[in-house]
């Protein structure tokens, strides 16, 4: 009986069969278990089918076994405390990430941010995955950190488990946002911060009397610059993008106008899932002030053209 196989398996087998034959069968086995690295840097589902597609995205980026090794220690970060359809994180998106990391082998799952009981419940799936939901673990423990390559944020506190966990996944939503005009994979660090450094995101270093007398988003490039500096702690190993249905005004926190792409992005890197998922509100990602202070850091491709991508 034929037996299809795309070129990634056929080179895999090939690799294997030829251990086999110089090394013996042990180191074959060996690599027929070794997870080869991603292809693509960035893959779109389309769907309507939220938990099945976050998984789809991710297998095409080799599985979640490229990321997380049995035994790993994982700190996920939802977009997940808002309550207007569109604000938050899609559950079933990040139940998959859940699932696939705990057959993945993963030791430990904690939430970077402090996750409601609410926000589990919206999911059809909250009570068949209730275990998984419980074994969740959350720390608010922060910790100083010197960011020595930021150009303005040179120091933040941060949850420590994000400095400490061995695989990091960014979990966010695309979506409005009344100051940056978006706000998706970096913006979501701020989630894992301390208020008072949240804070110096939108005031800078003036003083609290000062900050009386300006709105929340009136200086938007030190926000935009915050985004980008507080990256440079650690940049997630992949992030799963929520498209499913977003607010496109009044953002971030709504209510608003909702558009409904019907579409999950998993990404490499939090750049380039950035400049993709801007698409869905009608952005160029090269113009926001976000994208443009993490350009000047380096932190991936200067266009989309540069992106290794797959659209299913």
């Amino acid at each position: 009986m034929d037996e299809h196989i795309d070129r990634r398996e056929f080179v895999k087998r090939c690799v294997v069969a030829g251990a086999g034959l110089v090394a013996g069968t042990s180191l074959a086995k060996s690599l027929e278990h070794a997870v080869l690295p991603p292809k693509y840097d960035l893959c779109s589902v389309a769907g309507d089918r939220p938990f099945e597609d976050a998984r789809r995205a991710v297998e095409a980026l080799g599985g979640m076994r490229t990321f997380v090794k049995p035994g790993s220690t994982v700190g996920i970060l939802i977009n997940s405390p808002l309550d207007h359809r569109g604000a938050y994180t899609n559950p079933e998106v990040s139940l998959a990430v859940i699932a696939m990391c705990l057959e993945a082998g993963a030791k430990q799952l904690y939430t970077l941010n402090n996750v409601s009981q609410r926000y589990w419940r919206r999911s059809k799936r909250s009570d068949s995955m209730r275990t998984a939901i419980e074994s969740l673990r959350y720390s608010d423990a922060k910790t100083e950190v010197a960011i020595d390559r930021a150009k303005l944020l040179k120091n933040a506190e941060i949850s420590s488990m994000l400095l400490s966990c061995d695989v990091f996944i960014n979990i966010p939503i695309i979506k409005d946002h009344e100051g940056t005009k978006f706000t998706c994979t970096m913006k979501n660090v701020m989630g894992a911060c301390s208020g008072s450094t949240c804070r110096r995101f939108h005031f800078g270093d003036a003083s609290p009397v000062t900050t009386l007398f300006k709105g929340y988003y009136s200086d938007v490039e030190t926000l935009a610059q915050s985004i980008a500096d507080i990256n440079l702690v650690r940049r997630p190993d992949l992030s799963v993008v929520d498209a499913t249905e977003i607010l496109v005004t009044n953002g971030p926190s709504g209510p608003g106008d909702i558009r409904a792409p019907r579409e999950i992005i998993a990404s490499t890197n939090c750049l380039a899932a950035d400049m993709y998922a801007v698409r869905h509100l009608g952005l160029n990602g090269e113009t926001l002030p976000v994208i443009r202070c993490a350009l000047q850091h380096g932190y991936g491709p200067k266009s989309l053209k540069d992106v290794r991508m797959l659209n299913l």
